[in-house]
């Protein structure tokens, strides 16, 4: 089977139970590939179509650690100088910049913010939401764990990221992002919505549980989420990054470095500055990361030679918790063979 038939069949006829749209873009060193289903707007019937925006929820992250590696490249930072050295008082002074990118911080995983609460967020989804008030309740826990000592994926880490690149460069991170990033790679159907509510440019519209919550404000994801862009402009994205055309080679390699720490919840660690890695069973790396917001799961993922990428979109009909649901796993396994199948869940 060509990865093209495998990647049809896992995009599948959309709308159904699962979800209303998915978009993909694949890149094999045998050509290119494009898969839509679906449709953009329950309400109208209108298609989802290849150039539709859509929110990338924590693909953001790569975005903010491609900047604080580009500014860390033309040593406006180091990234063994403690926080606290750009953010006084923040943070305890065992935590570099470096802990921030890799998630080895310590920070717990916690918010004030409801991400996964349904009902919450419908009430509170028009909200304007400070970095304060993200990152308030991560600040009031004790560390997990001492700096560098282990891992834990935390959204505070990268909106505090997100206040470093605004007091080194003294502007606004989203501007910092479309200097080094989406201007030079023409990524034009890429933004930074701040607290702006509505994507506005056509896109596919989002749904949890027939509620169409597509506008809401991209202040309670921060600089942890809330960029909105299409397949094409995250594939490259994508194929920049990895290729060196952003970064000088030393600081693109920190991209790619997972510190040889346990994670928190059991296991390695897996999660570089800004993307994670996978290793498949036949020893394909895979390094990638996902974004889970309400009405949309997006993602990259990539060899490390880029030759092989993937980029999607998947609109379910209902927020989860899975960082890899169904859906968009079957898209994983059609661009990557190898990867592992879904653990059966427990009765």
């Amino acid at each position: 089977m060509t990865p093209a038939t495998a990647m049809s069949r896992a995009v599948g006829r959309r709308p159904d139970a699962e979800a209303t749209a998915v978009l993909v873009r694949l890149t094999t060193p045998d050509g290119s590939w494009h898969g839509r289903s679906g449709v953009a707007d329950l309400r109208t019937g209108a298609p989802a179509e290849h150039g539709h925006r859509f929110r990338i929820g924590g693909v953001t992250k790569t975005f903010v650690a491609a900047t604080v590696l580009g500014l860390a490249a033309d040593g406006r930072l180091a990234l063994d100088d403690p926080v606290t050295a750009y953010l006084p008082g923040l943070l305890p002074a065992a935590v570099t910049v470096r802990h921030l990118l890799d998630h080895t911080s310590g920070l717990a995983d916690v918010s004030d913010v409801r991400y996964h609460d349904t009902a919450w967020f419908l009430a509170h989804r028009f909200d304007t939401f400070t970095p304060g008030d993200l990152i308030g309740r991560a600040l009031r826990e004790p560390l997990l764990f001492p700096p560098g000592t282990g891992q834990q994926i935390t959204r505070a880490n990268y909106v505090i990221a997100g206040l470093l690149v605004e007091r080194v460069t003294g502007a606004p991170y989203a501007g910092e992002i479309t200097r080094r990033i989406l201007h030079p790679l023409g990524l034009h159907d890429t933004s930074l919505p701040g607290d702006d509510p509505h994507i506005g440019a056509p896109h596919v519209h989002g749904y949890d549980d027939g509620v169409d919550v597509t506008a809401h404000s991209p202040s309670i994801h921060g600089a942890a989420g809330e960029m909105i862009s299409t397949v094409g402009d995250l594939d490259r994205f994508l194929a920049a990054l990895l290729a060196g055309d952003l970064l000088p080679r030393r600081w693109r390699d920190e991209l790619l470095r997972v510190p040889a720490v346990p994670y928190r919840l059991g296991g390695p660690a897996f999660a570089g500055a800004g993307l994670d890695r996978a290793i498949l069973p036949d020893g394909t790396v895979v390094w990638g990361m996902a974004g889970v917001v309400h009405g949309a799961l997006s993602g990259i993922s990539a060899t490390p030679d880029a030759r092989t990428r993937l980029t999607y979109l998947v609109a379910p009909t209902a927020r989860g918790t899975q960082r890899i649901p169904p859906p968009v796993h079957r898209l994983l396994r059609a661009a990557f063979p190898a990867f592992p199948p879904l653990p059966v869940p427990r009765p």
